[in-house]
């Protein structure tokens, strides 16, 4: 393989005439982040520094579908709103990352330098399973001090490394400072297909030794995908992917759920940690992958990626040679011992308030949105309703329980269900493809992607509720040079 020919290779993907071409999509987003070109998943290496925030992404440019070499995109801001495309992080360029760049965190040290840390992917040529032999999921350490030239990668851990009961998927390093130790947790599936955390310390982020790990209290699937392990209001959480967990009535209903543990036990302590409780993150079809990060302002921030690896449903925008968007940046916090989201304060900022409507919805009498670009906030009045929003979509409550339905739009979606109980709020954010929904601000959430004429944008209850419809502008972004 010839390393220097795939840096060439992700420029030539991203010409002007491929991005010209994905420019043209109907389903461009206003207020989401996007690949400029080809595919986008997990986020990664979410971090500010000296005011800044940078958003990495895993970003394979050449096609749509992801089955190109991936590496890391870039975007920084320092408000959420003006954005500039840095050039792309990182490339597959070694032996211990050509099959992919995978996911990882960063950390900003000190003395002001970052450190990130990622999986280097290869699967060996040969006749192989890849869960048990053939695959080597590398943790390796880059670093930088201006968050847009990372160098001098470094290998910190190797399969071999990990413990003999483990598989070959070891992955999703994710790094923090703590009591004057580093710590990183990575996913990991074992040889008899049991999903479980390892947790290794550092005292100086080069020689890391295993220190404890998170598993269940009963089974949950076979792989527990990008962890993060945090503690916010004196509650600690595992946040995880789960692969190989069956559905459970309208629990486990995604192919692989995004949710969280509640976790008990120290890292320190001489007996594994147990994960019991899992909860949801996001009852939607397209959340997956979530990262959070501490800001500079302490809160904790969280960004997923609005997409499913897997699934059988499809996107539309492949037609114009990308797919895929990041989630707003939602900001955690604690009610009752559950984790609440709830976009940060800075999207609102996004609001025409002049041209804002307050209204009351009533049945048989449809409101028509001025844009599918706007955030809309009810306020039911009754414990049981139906709202319908835009071409064909169904959000409804009877009894306690929230369902999500869509038919054409939906490309393939079809429904989804929360358990709620009484529904005081309703907040959704509208953008030409997507929809965000927050029921009880951030008690459950849906995330979906949604394909209609964005011309039919009628809004529809069958119970009197409240309403204020804010029509959103359009976030800007700006391309660096390359170097």
């Amino acid at each position: 393989m010839h390393f220097a020919s795939v840096k060439e290779r992700f420029l030539q993907a991203m010409g002007e005439g491929k991005r010209s071409e994905a420019a043209k999509s109907p389903d461009r987003l206003c207020f989401h982040l996007m690949p400029p070109v080809g595919w986008l998943n997990d986020p990664n290496g979410l971090c500010q520094n000296d005011g800044t925030y940078h958003i990495y992404y895993q970003f394979a440019p050449e096609n749509p579908e992801g089955t190109g070499k991936k590496g890391w995109g870039h975007y920084s801001t320092k408000n959420w709103i003006d954005y500039q495309e840095e050039p792309v992080a990182l490339f597959p360029e070694t032996l211990l990352d050509e099959g992919g760049v995978y996911s990882g965190s960063a950390l900003v040290c000190d003395d002001g330098a970052i450190r990130y840390f990622y999986t280097g992917n290869r699967k060996l040529p040969g006749n192989y399973d890849y869960i048990n032999e053939g695959r080597q999921h590398w943790t390796i350490r880059v670093d930088s001090e201006d968050a847009v030239h990372l160098s001098n990668r470094t290998t910190l851990l190797k399969n071999s490394d990990y413990p003999e009961d483990l598989s070959c998927h070891v992955r999703d390093p994710k790094v923090w400072k703590e009591d004057g130790q580093y710590r990183m947790v990575l996913g990991a599936r074992t040889r008899d297909s049991r999903g479980k955390v390892l947790i290794y310390k550092s005292e100086d982020l080069d020689n890391w030794n295993l220190e404890n790990e998170i598993i269940g209290d009963t089974d949950y699937g076979y792989m527990w995908e990008c962890p993060d392990l945090l503690e916010l209001d004196g509650h600690q959480f595992l946040l995880t992917c789960l692969q190989g967990q069956p559905q459970q009535g309208v629990e486990f209903e995604n192919l692989y759920p995004s949710g969280y543990f509640i976790v008990d036990g120290k890292p320190s302590d001489d007996r594994p940690m147990k994960a019991h409780d899992f909860r949801a993150l996001d009852h939607g079809f397209d959340f997956y992958a979530p990262q959070t990060f501490i800001d500079e302002s302490g809160r904790r921030i969280l960004v997923g990626w609005m997409g499913l690896p897997d699934v059988d449903y499809k996107n539309r925008e492949t037609e114009s040679g990308w797919q895929h968007a990041l989630t707003l940046p939602r900001r955690l916090s604690v009610k009752d011992g559950k984790l609440l989201q709830y976009p940060i304060e800075e999207i609102f900022a996004l609001g025409e308030r002049d041209q804002t409507q307050n209204l009351m919805l009533k049945p048989d009498q449809p409101v028509i949105l001025p844009s599918p670009v706007c955030e809309i906030q009810l306020k039911p009045q009754t414990e049981n309703w139906s709202l319908a929003l835009r071409k064909d979509v169904t959000l409804c409550c009877k009894d306690g329980l929230v369902t999500l339905s869509m038919k054409e739009s939906g490309f393939g979606r079809q429904v989804r269900h929360a358990r709620t109980g009484q529904v005081d709020s309703i907040d959704i954010f509208s953008d030409t493809s997507s929809l965000e929904i927050f029921i009880n601000h951030g008690e459950a959430v849906f995330t979906t992607r949604v394909y209609d004429s964005q011309k039919d944008l009628h809004l529809e209850s069958t119970e009197a509720m409240e309403a204020r419809i804010v029509p959103f502008r359009t976030f800007t972004i700006t391309q660096s040079e390359e170097d």
